[in-house]
């Protein structure tokens, strides 16, 4: 994994908290160690980088996209709605959404866009029926399978793995990953991986989600990108914290395979 994005990620996150590296390291590592990470110089073990992503208030359902997709020509609403998925605040994004001033200045363009957001924004919120509604409604009348669409059945799978639907999932992963290799590539991609082993993870069935990480990494490296590897070393530790046989990898053999780097726990 590359060290500089891991680091500049916690570093930026820290500051946004108004968070001194003594506050973020206190009751995990020294903030020596923490000072490392930061400065790209070492990976940091499984067990301090959960410590460290759940005080700076990340979960593994946070993942934000790359970039974002326009609803209107209004750029101020779409520009809002972005703002809002950044921070998280979902109950505010989902209540702009809904605003009639909102909804009249949707461009048919941006209807795909809108019923993912909205679909989205719901199931943080816990309103699953209502999420499966949008995000349905997100994949009406598509001709082409696009971003958006393969963003949509992968959240449907999320929504029905929480309900223990196993079939249902396995037919929306299908869906989503369809000629994936045949697309062209956008870093919005690599978010596909993370939500599979996200649902797998939700299904307990580690090993699979391990793999797809594994997957995910190899895909994300082909392209040359590191979006979202943060995410994945988050929910790989999540993973084996949770995994007490340690049946796949210790935790030191894991990330020296996941990520092609030695990792630190303390200094």
């Amino acid at each position: 994994m590359n060290k500089k994005a891991l680091g500049k990620g916690i570093k930026e996150q820290r500051k946004k908290l108004g968070l001194s590296q003594a506050e973020l390291a206190q009751g995990i590592c020294s903030q020596a160690l923490l000072s490392h990470i930061e400065a790209e110089d070492y990976m940091p073990a499984a067990d301090i980088f959960i410590g460290i992503y759940q005080k700076l208030g990340i979960s593994e359902l946070q993942a934000n996209l790359k970039n974002y997709f326009p609803m209107s020509q209004i750029e101020k609403l779409s520009q809002k709605s972005e703002e809002l998925c950044r921070q998280h605040q979902y109950a505010e994004l989902r209540d702009f959404l809904l605003l009639d001033s909102t909804i009249d200045a949707i461009s048919e363009e941006g209807l795909q866009a809108y019923y993912y957001y909205l679909g989205v924004s719901q199931a943080q919120l816990g309103q699953l029926n209502e999420a499966q509604e949008n995000l349905r409604l997100a994949l009406v009348d598509q001709k082409k399978l696009t971003i958006i669409s393969r963003l949509s059945w992968m959240s449907l799978g999320v929504i029905s793995a929480v309900n223990h639907q196993e079939k249902q999932v396995e037919e929306y992963i299908e869906a989503a990953f369809q000629d994936l290799e045949k697309t062209s590539y956008d870093e919005n991609l690599n978010v596909l991986y993370y939500l599979r082993a996200v649902i797998y993870k939700k299904l307990e069935k580690n090993k699979l989600a391990l793999m797809t990480l594994e997957k995910g990494i190899q895909f994300i490296s082909e392209h040359n990108s590191h979006y979202m590897l943060a995410n994945f070393y988050y929910l790989a530790a999540l993973l084996v914290e949770n995994d007490k046989s340690r049946a796949y990898f210790s935790k030191s053999q894991l990330f020296t395979e996941l990520y092609k780097e030695k990792v630190f726990d303390k200094i």
